[in-house]
């Protein structure tokens, strides 16, 4: 018995074009905060992969906007710590950068998941997901790892895991006695995890402790007393952490909670019959559902004649679900028997349905959801049919809101007999704007007196990505097929001796060596930045947004080492090149490709080495202290070296210091660090002292050490 595979519905692209120089196409992604009340506008973060400055902004069958606000932000790379031991080799997981954007979601919009995409130039992304709510949401705002305080029922609040390691910790206080009902929310706005969950009393008592092993998110629940307090813990199963590892945690009463009077209850003999009475030469469907409306059952069903002989079964109806269905056509009336059978894949919910229709004359038709194509080349859509209730019409392809520029090739495509596939075949002229649009394509198909069948025309659909935990796999298609007009990036971003593994000092800029090939005639400003998916785990490597001259051919581009990196390894950098180009209708558009190789460079010892000789540090919020500092240089590097504070947003402005410049003779100083009187600063708090210095004279290289400084309050 199949369990629940979930399959990530991500949308082929289809790609006909008469050049091979394919750019680069974007990757969604995410929303923050993930979880919108209805009725409001909210400032939003949109995260992608390999994203532009021109990103066209696509919502699909929601009145809810979506609208860039800002420019497009840096990479989120996690910060410290880092996977240590065989974890290293592990691959990276991808860095996203940001746009700021509104949301505005009108009072009447349903509740329930919305999903959008992107597009650019090279390409469209799959789609994504937000979701709305009926209920107060807030984003987790924190100081360093402090619990946030929920004071009433129900809430959503949005958060995301953007480290190794990191918990977020929520306290609740129950005004009365109550059951708390958790409602996890990740997989189903396309995080990639798996949530684990503890809950604990006052006293440090384990009450709740739930993993969502099974990929479903979880659903969980605690008895609170009244007057009492309760942590709720947030992390990942593996405590990994990324900044697209968005969550939205859903708390509410069990008094709030929805009781559907009509449910049916699977018994715990994992067995339950229903009787339906057909009708002779009819074709019926008949389904057994529990995961699509929110059950825990993973269902069996089998079809019994009137004298007892199965006739039919079905374990899964599809790959992505576990809920069974059947088609069955009648010969006689007869009365027929539904056995319904299950078991728990995790969860106490038992409940399910059963329905049973008759199946009318009449087709469906899918195809992808995302295509592209280069201006002045073809683009090929297949179309599939699935019949229903015996139709045996013929079937004619059609297309609707296409973008300028974009037509249909040669006569429309016919489905003999409402079987098969066919190909709907799209020009594109080479003077068309390199725009994204959704479009419509149909089946239309005639009337049949004869048979009863009435002319249909028939939206294609197909399916969303985003959800990856969808419980109703075939509630998540759409007709809008997003289309997108591209061209080929006029450049090459050749890596020098691009077979050479590199030797490379610890806690430097390595600069690697490039050659910018233009095509004649180009002249638009390039930009090179970190591509977005990179081979193995990270472990802080930085580089810049770099952009190169029109006149400049040879290029250096700066990889930023840290100490931390082991020698063990290799460490590679693949860079993402995009260029301003001008499209036929005189619009500015980024085309962008991954270079031709990837740098690989293998560590070598460090250059500068910051050590600290502090015993323990106790102090009062509003004290200074020093902290005995030295420097180690090797016999490579004679520079000044600069000594100052590297704190994270939530210390500065609590903690600070004056920098200090050691000059190429000098390996100690007592670096003296400034604290505010602030109530915040209580506990142990690690602080990160540096040593930078240039190389070359432009070039990074840097030491840190970090002290913990116990605040007594």
């Amino acid at each position: 018995m199949m369990r629940l595979l979930r399959i990530c519905l991500l949308c082929s692209l289809f790609i006909v074009s008469t050049r091979t120089a394919f750019s680069q196409a974007p990757k969604l992604g995410y929303l923050f905060p993930p979880a919108i009340e209805r009725g409001t506008t909210a400032k939003v973060q949109l995260g992608g992969f390999d994203l532009t400055p021109d990103m066209q902004v696509f919502v699909h069958d929601s009145t809810a906007s979506l609208s860039l606000t800002g420019p497009l932000g840096t990479h989120h790379v996690p910060p410290r710590p880092y996977w240590e031991g065989p974890r290293v080799f592990s691959t990276a997981l991808p860095l996203p950068r940001e746009f700021k954007a509104n949301v505005e979601i009108p009072t009447g919009h349903p509740t329930g998941l919305v999903f959008w995409q992107m597009a650019n130039a090279n390409g469209a992304t799959g789609t994504a997901t937000f979701l709305v709510s009926e209920h107060k949401e807030l984003t987790e705002a924190r100081f360093r790892d402090n619990p946030i305080e929920v004071t009433t029922l129900p809430v959503g609040i949005s958060g995301r895991l953007s480290r190794l390691t990191e918990k977020d910790i929520y306290n609740f206080r129950a005004k009365s006695a109550q059951t708390v009902n958790i409602d996890c929310w990740a997989r189903r706005l396309g995080s990639d995890v798996n949530l684990a969950v503890q809950v604990y009393t006052a006293d440090n008592q384990k009450i709740v402790d739930e993993v969502d092993t099974e990929g479903r998110d979880l659903q969980c629940s605690f008895a609170a007393a009244a007057g009492k307090t309760y942590s709720i813990v947030i992390h990942e199963a593996d405590f990994r952490g990324a900044a697209h590892f968005v969550y939205r945690l859903g708390l509410s009463s069990g008094n709030d909670k929805a009781i559907t009077e009509d449910a049916l209850i699977l018994p715990q003999t994992g067995k339950a019959e229903h009787s339906f009475q057909l009708a002779a030469n009819k074709t019926y469907h008949l389904e057994a559902r529990s995961q699509a409306i929110g059950g825990d059952l993973d269902l069996q069903l089998e079809l019994i004649d009137a004298d007892g002989k199965s006739i039919s079964r079905n374990d899964d109806s599809s790959a992505s679900t576990v809920d069974a269905s059947l088609t069955y056509k009648a010969t006689t009336d007869t009365m027929i028997k539904a056995v319904v059978s299950g078991y728990s894949i995790g969860g106490n919910n038992r409940r399910y349905e059963v329905k049973l229709r008759e199946e009318q004359p009449g087709f469906s038709l899918s195809t992808a959801q995302t295509f592209k194509a280069h201006l002045g080349a073809q683009v090929t859509i297949p179309v599939t049919i699935t019949a229903t209730g015996g139709f045996k019409q013929d079937v004619t392809i059609g297309v609707q809101n296409l973008p300028p520029g974009v037509s249909m090739s040669g006569d429309a495509p016919v489905l003999k007999g409402g079987t098969g596939k066919v190909n709907l075949v799209l020009d594109i002229a080479s003077d068309a704007a390199t725009t994204a649009q959704s479009i419509r394509i149909f089946g239309q198909s005639e009337a049949n007196e004869e048979l009863g069948i009435n002319d249909l025309n028939i939206s294609v659909k197909a399916p969303l990505s985003g959800n990856l935990a969808s419980r109703d796999p075939a509630a998540e298609q759409t007709d809008a097929i997003l289309l997108a007009l591209t061209m080929p990036a006029p450049f090459e971003l050749n890596l020098i001796d691009k077979n050479r593994q590199r030797v490379v000092s610890r806690g430097t800029t390595y600069p690697a060596p490039f050659i910018l090939n233009r095509n004649e005639g180009y002249t638009g400003k390039v930009r090179l930045v970190m591509a977005s998916t990179q081979s193995r785990h990270r472990m802080g490597i930085t580089a810049p947004i770099l952009e190169v001259p029109a006149d400049q051919r040879e290029i250096f581009y700066p990889c930023f080492m840290p100490e931390w990196l082991t020698t063990d390894r290799t460490t590679r950098m693949v860079v993402y090149a995009f260029g301003e180009v001008i499209d036929p209708k005189g619009h500015v558009r980024h085309i962008g490709k991954n270079a031709d190789a990837r740098i690989t460079m293998i560590m070598e010892g460090a250059l500068l080495k910051l050590n600290h000789t502090a015993e323990e540090v106790t102090i009062k919020p509003g004290d200074s202290f020093e902290i005995p500092l030295n420097v180690l240089r090797s016999s490579k590097l004679h520079t000044d070296v600069t000594l100052d504070l590297e704190l994270p947003d939530s210390l500065k402005g609590l903690i600070s210091c004056e920098s200090v410049v050691l000059a190429a003779n000098q390996q100690q100083h007592a670096l003296l660090i400034n604290t505010k009187p602030d109530v915040r600063l209580a506990g142990k708090i690690p602080i990160t002292l540096r040593a930078r210095t240039l190389q070359n004279g432009k070039w990074l290289v840097k030491s840190i050490v970090d002290v913990d400084i116990h605040f007594a309050n």
